[in-house]
């Protein structure tokens, strides 16, 4: 892939290979499968299938290479397969364009070419339509006769694909026998055409297309297997907005105009600050789109908005616009004329990749065949009836431009809708659906524009940032974990081939663990005569199934695996060891220690070890230590770097298999939530552009704040913001999974001319995690509590404060040993 998918992206694709396998086998014996694909909006679904096909043309370690396969790609509409297709085009390298055909009315072929993808939406296949017109006027094959011959030559390596499966899947109870719709009739079979027998069905929603497989009437009762993405994984992959912010009139005076100029500032600011934000990275640059939909018209007008207006409004806002910048996107497949200004027609899917756009004007048309990352702006003039088709809309807005979270930048993880005829009620039902509908987005943080206030580093306060980011701080994320094995090659790999800090990295790295792997090998040799009796040439060996997920041993319980010694099934055993070390070691393996006279050893040798949980722990054990010595070499190089070839590094701690802190940094503004009872509090690192900071605090939060204001030496304070990017985290564990933690307060004081960072946390037992997040705290005090000051759990009961500080070290043996609400109630109790 051109592509470097995301890691839920190439879990995904994993199990994907792993249920086409077991399918395959029922498919050659007659019984035609389903696997139902659950990808929701955003999660990248084209992609991971996109790398799914490759993997199946060019083989992998789980599924022999198909070379000749064909997969036939079936949606409703052509701008989806159009989209698609050009989505495929652009994330692999093994598919050239001349293998993503696009059947058009004058398809005629006996077979489909194996090794291709073949796009097919079914407004081509009614029945007045030439693809399946009868043979004649120079037509020597119908389509559904090439599908048929195909699927009898390629059996099981005949893929159909259904884009969005869940859209003519209802049946009513007069067709519930017979399959009516045409997607149906490839599930089903009708006439001349056959059940497909292996398909792939991709939707956010499947449940319908589901029911339809379960259908007792369905063709020898279809087998179905699914695969699911979690939203979550997608949210914490970055591939969508962080926020999306609504903007409407608050009082009952006409605010068309007025939102429209609002909505173009908002482009404009959008604009520049992704030009500083890849001028500062050194990368290509973004150009943000303002989407503005207009009300329909009439057998009289185009629009009842006028659309004359619209560019005047935007002209005064933003400056001249060129003809080329503005376009539509109506059903109109002409150039409008709107005064002396030529607006051009763009179809949707083409919009994602035309640079000169830069003002979309559109009614309806937007909601499918639509996939625009950089719309980041949408302006609409409808009426608030329209709150699921607005609700659908940002959905499709909500695609980060560069597939991830942009480092410190709360704005640009953000996108604006502004609503002029929504009232509340209205927004509440656009917000309803946004969060409620899984068509429309997966779950996304949705705000009101009205309550959002902006905040900027505070100029007399450069000291005290100094000092806060020199706290050591977690990101815990939902994703999955890797081996310090892996971690260390790709971190070399870093240093030496990508940023060129350390060239001596990744060929001492792998040096380190090819030796470090050959003198376990030899251990083994002269330790375990079990191990000797393996490599002396006997024709079958045992082998207990383990495995190492997410860079865990875990050894199986099944029947142990007797094989064969052929060469065949040890390159076969050679293989799964590549897979277990990863970055291609296996190879690098054989290439050192290669014996002319026994060429297979080296890779019997190097399985056979890595069979060893005591080798495996060594290996992790080294390979941890090598990682922390080679971060902390190049700690100062790494900081010089841009903050996006920064965080590369970062992530490689983030998917530790144990908690790691990472280099925390705070950005220069942040974007903060300001309700109606918020008031006004002094010495904040962050102030808004009148230079004030307000902020709601409970009752607790409130003395603890006024107590800390009353001492002398307090000199700032940051209000610890939850589930931000730049948020102060702490972990802990509970039920057997690491969870974050966001302390609510840091307190900055100056001591003999010394600034410390104190930790804060008001927190009562209310909640069943209460005692676990007091344990995580006294955790973080064990390892780093030489970095900070104070770090204090505390309650309020009446005027007095009550302060466990787990950074004394009575108090944090305590704490470590809580494991109740109770128990932590008791220690508090003896205050």
């Amino acid at each position: 892939m051109r592509l470097v998918l995301k890691d839920f992206q190439e879990g995904t694709v994993k199990e994907l290979i792993k249920k086409i396998k077991q399918t395959k086998n029922y498919v050659k014996d007659g019984d035609p499968q389903a696997i139902i694909f659950a990808s929701p909006t955003g999660s990248g679904k084209t992609v991971m299938v996109a790398a799914l096909i490759e993997a199946i043309f060019t083989g992998t370690d789980e599924i022999m290479a198909e070379p000749e396969a064909v997969f036939l790609w079936l949606s409703d509409q052509p701008e989806l397969n159009e989209q698609s297709r050009s989505k495929i085009a652009s994330a692999s390298n093994r598919l050239r364009d001349s293998d993503l055909v696009i059947i058009d009315s004058n398809f005629d072929q006996e077979t489909f070419d194996g090794g291709k993808i073949y796009f097919l939406n079914t407004q081509k296949l009614g029945k007045d339509k030439n693809l399946v017109k009868i043979k004649g006027d120079g037509r020597h094959n119908t389509i559904l006769e090439t599908i048929q011959k195909t699927q009898d030559i390629l059996q099981d390596k005949f893929y159909l694909i259904i884009d969005e499966a869940h859209r003519g899947m209802n049946q009513s109870s007069r067709d519930a026998n017979t399959a009516k719709t045409i997607v149906q009739q490839f599930v089903f079979g009708h006439n001349e055409l056959p059940a497909i027998q292996l398909i792939l069905g991709v939707s956010a929603t499947p449940k319908r297309f589901q029911d339809l497989l379960q259908n007792p009437k369905s063709y020898h009762n279809r087998g179905q297997q699914q695969v699911s993405v979690n939203p979550e994984d997608v949210t914490a992959s970055g591939l969508l907005k962080d926020q999306i912010v609504l903007y409407h009139p608050t009082g009952d005076q006409p605010s068309d105009w007025s939102l429209l100029a609002a909505a173009a500032r908002q482009w404009f600011k959008v604009r520049d600050k992704w030009n500083a934000y890849t001028q500062s990275q050194a990368i290509e640059a973004v150009k943000p789109i303002l989407v503005i939909q207009v009300e329909d018209g009439n057998d009289r007008i185009l629009s009842k908005t006028d659309l004359a207006q619209v560019i005047a409004v935007l002209e005064k806002e933003v400056g001249p616009i060129q003809d080329d910048e503005l376009a539509h996107s109506f059903q109109d497949d002409k150039a409008l004329i709107v005064g002396d200004r030529k607006i051009r027609k763009i179809d949707a899917s083409r919009i994602q990749n035309d640079e000169k756009v830069k003002f979309v004007l559109f009614k309806m048309s937007l909601t499918t065949g639509w996939d625009c990352p950089r719309a980041e702006v949408m302006m609409s003039f409808r009426k608030a009836n329209d709150h699921t088709l607005i609700a659908q809309l940002i959905g499709r807005m909500v695609r980060t431009p560069l597939a991830r979270r942009i480092e410190n930048q709360d704005f640009l993880n953000s996108v604006s809708l502004y609503l002029p005829h929504y009232d509340q009620e209205g927004l509440n039902q656009v917000i309803e659906n946004l969060k409620s509908d899984p068509e429309s987005v997966p779950p996304t943080d949705v705000v009101e524009g009205a309550e959002q206030v902006t905040l900027y580093r505070a100029t007399e306060h450069s000291e005290t940032f100094a000092a806060l980011q020199t706290v050591p701080s977690y990101r815990i994320e939902r994703i999955r974990k890797t081996s310090d094995t892996r971690r260390l090659m790709r971190l070399a790999r870093l240093l030496t081939a990508i940023h060129n800090l350390d060239p001596e990295a990744l060929p001492n790295a792998k040096q380190q663990i090819l030796d470090m792997l050959k003198r376990e090998i030899e251990r083994l040799e002269q330790n375990d005569s079990q191990f000797a009796e393996k490599l002396q040439g006997c024709n079958e060996i045992a082998i207990q199934p383990v495995t190492v997920d997410q860079g865990k041993w875990t050894t199986l319980t099944g029947v142990i695996e007797k094989i064969p010694l052929s060469d065949a099934n040890v390159e076969e055993l050679f293989q799964r060891a590549g897979q277990r070390l990863g970055e291609g070691l296996h190879i690098d393996y054989w290439t050192k220690f290669y014996d002319t006279n026994d060429p297979q050893r080296p890779k019997l040798e190097l399985f056979l070890a890595l069979q060893q949980q005591a080798v495996w722990e060594a290996l992790e054990k080294s390979s941890l230590q090598l990682f922390n010595a080679l971060l902390k070499q190049n700690h100062t190089k790494i900081g010089k770097l841009a903050s996006s070839e920064r965080e590369k590094y970062n992530k490689l701690k983030v998917v530790a298999k144990d908690p790691e802190p990472i280099d925390w940094e705070l950005p220069d503004e942040i974007i903060v939530s300001r309700l109606t009872d918020a008031v006004e509090w002094v010495k904040h690192v962050y102030l808004a552009e009148d230079g004030k900071y307000f902020s709601s605090l409970n009752n607790w939060e409130k003395k603890v704040m006024e107590a800390e204001m009353a001492q002398e030496n307090m000199i700032g304070w940051l209000r610890n913001e939850a589930r931000k990017p730049w948020s102060f985290t702490i972990p802990y564990e509970y039920n057997g999974a690491v969870q974050p933690m966001f302390p609510d307060f840091l307190v900055i004081r100056k001591q003999d001319d010394v600034l410390i960072v104190d930790v804060l946390e008001p927190h009562g037992s209310a909640l069943a995690d209460s005692w676990a997040k007091a344990v995580g705290l006294a955790k973080f005090a064990s390892k780093h509590g030489d970095r900070v000051g104070r770090i204090e759990l505390i309650r309020v009961e009446g005027s007095h404060i009550k302060r466990l500080d787990v950074n004394d070290n009575h108090n944090r043996q305590k704490v470590l040993a809580v494991n109740s609400n109770q128990h932590l109630d008791q220690l508090f109790a003896d205050l």
